[in-house]
């Protein structure tokens, strides 16, 4: 949609003299990868945008748990923010990798132009953008911004997974040692009851 806004001079306009310029409006964001089918998921991330919210759609409708009726789930998504938004973008993208495992990852970086100001004056300027792919299918790992699945856990993860195990097991096998302060030795384990 194009749309005349008043285009100021350096000079005060003459009479009759048209001091206006066409910008184009465009909600839709080109996207920097090549080869994306129409279809796809495509995450919006702005500054104001709620992670959980972000993520709880993406998973579902990558655990196939999403709102269509067969519950099929989808092979890609692509987040994409600009600005103050890039680094939500970025959290969404990560906290997604390390809940849905095996994601390759394929991630652009470009400038978009944006317009601010008022219906008298119009500014535009470039703002930085980022464009990610997510793809449960493999991604040719030549093009620059590819990253591969994560195969290794974690540190994070194993921590936590060891957090979980240590806490849900009450197996005899498995008692707490206290730190007896005065002597610096072990101290019994206590008998309380659960």
């Amino acid at each position: 949609m194009a749309s005349s806004v008043p285009f100021p001079s350096s000079s005060s306009p003459q009479p009759g003299q048209n001091t206006s310029r066409r910008l184009s409006c465009s909600e839709d964001d080109v996207c920097p990868i090549p080869g994306l089918p129409a279809n796809i998921l495509h995450m919006r991330v702005k500054e104001r945008s709620k992670i959980r919210n972000l993520l709880r759609f993406a998973t579902a409708r990558m655990l196939g748990e999403g709102g269509d009726s067969n519950r099929t789930s989808v092979r890609q998504v692509v987040f994409t923010g600009s600005g103050r938004g890039i680094t939500k973008t970025v959290t969404c993208v990560e906290i997604l990798k390390r809940t849905v495992l095996g994601l390759h990852q394929l991630s652009k970086l470009y400038y978009k132009s944006s317009q601010q100001g008022s219906p008298d004056l119009t500014v535009e300027r470039t703002v930085p953008a980022i464009c990610i792919l997510l793809s449960k299918d493999p991604l040719d790992p030549q093009e620059p911004g590819y990253q591969p699945p994560q195969t290794v856990p974690t540190e994070d993860a194993e921590r936590r997974r060891g957090l979980l195990r240590t806490a849900g097991s009450h197996s005899s096998q498995h008692m707490d040692k206290r730190f007896c302060l005065n002597d610096r030795t072990s101290c019994p384990p206590s008998t309380s009851e659960v």
